[in-house]
């Protein structure tokens, strides 16, 4: 999928799914804000794509997702919360995240 077909996709979609080409492809164009290696499931960054906010994460079996926010602080909320998250499965709660939501 090209940029701007991804940038489409991601205004009906509030989650796309990312295969590694098409990642690799969207970091070389998107501004990252913030980037956080999660312990867990890789990084998960905020992103500005063409003057949209967008979440990039690797769910803990290896899909690529990226999800649309509706602002920076948003983003920024969603990663402190989904970091929390992680935290609480390193520490051995047991817990699962359910990225689809």
């Amino acid at each position: 999928m090209e940029i701007r077909e991804l940038i489409e996709q991601i205004e009906r979609q509030a989650i796309v799914s990312l295969d590694r080409e098409e990642l690799s492809k969207l970091l070389a164009v998107a501004d990252t804000i913030r980037a956080d290696d999660t312990g867990l499931a890789g990084w998960i960054r905020v992103l500005l794509i063409d003057g949209r906010v967008a979440v990039q994460e690797q769910t803990t079996d290896g899909e690529i997702l990226l999800r649309r926010l509706v602002s920076r602080d948003a983003a920024e909320q969603f990663v402190d919360r989904r970091l929390a998250d992680y935290e609480r499965m390193w520490d051995g709660c047991g817990c699962r995240i359910d990225y689809r939501l």
